[in-house]
């Protein structure tokens, strides 16, 4: 009898466990991820320019759990990449200096499946505020 309870004790034990997988929680990047259509609107010194439609892929960074790639940001090229933290519906553009040497600094807010966010490059002494608007392809 104790052998028994013993076993159905472990039987449930181990169900219970395996229900806990962590794999299966969903991963709050995977609503960013995606190619985009994004326009831009540009202020400088006063002035602003609305620059063409551009298309930029966000994917899930390897190596943190939180983060996503922003690649062609800016419409810089398919070789830049800028990171970016997802926490809920929101994107966090963290200080950084992209391989174009350009700094950037941002945040957004993906309501679907418009991505909007607005950051500050600079770069030689001149900082440009920027408005994105990034719609789902």
């Amino acid at each position: 009898m104790r052998k028994t309870i013993f076993l159905a004790f472990l039987l449930l034990a181990a169900a219970t466990f395996t229900g806990c997988n962590k794999e299966s929680d969903p991963d709050i990047r995977d609503s960013f991820v995606a190619t985009y259509s994004v326009t831009e609107t540009w202020t400088e010194n006063g002035k602003t320019v609305t620059k063409p439609a551009f298309s930029m892929s966000i994917e899930k960074s390897s190596q943190d759990a939180n983060t996503v790639l922003l690649n062609n940001f800016a419409n810089y090229g398919a070789g830049i990449i800028a990171e970016a933290t997802v926490s809920g519906n929101n994107l966090i553009l963290p200080q950084q200096t992209l391989s174009n040497l350009k700094a950037i600094t941002g945040t957004g807010t993906l309501t679907e499946p418009t991505l909007t966010f607005t950051y500050t490059e600079s770069y030689n002494s001149v900082s440009i505020n920027i408005t994105a608007t990034a719609k789902k392809k």
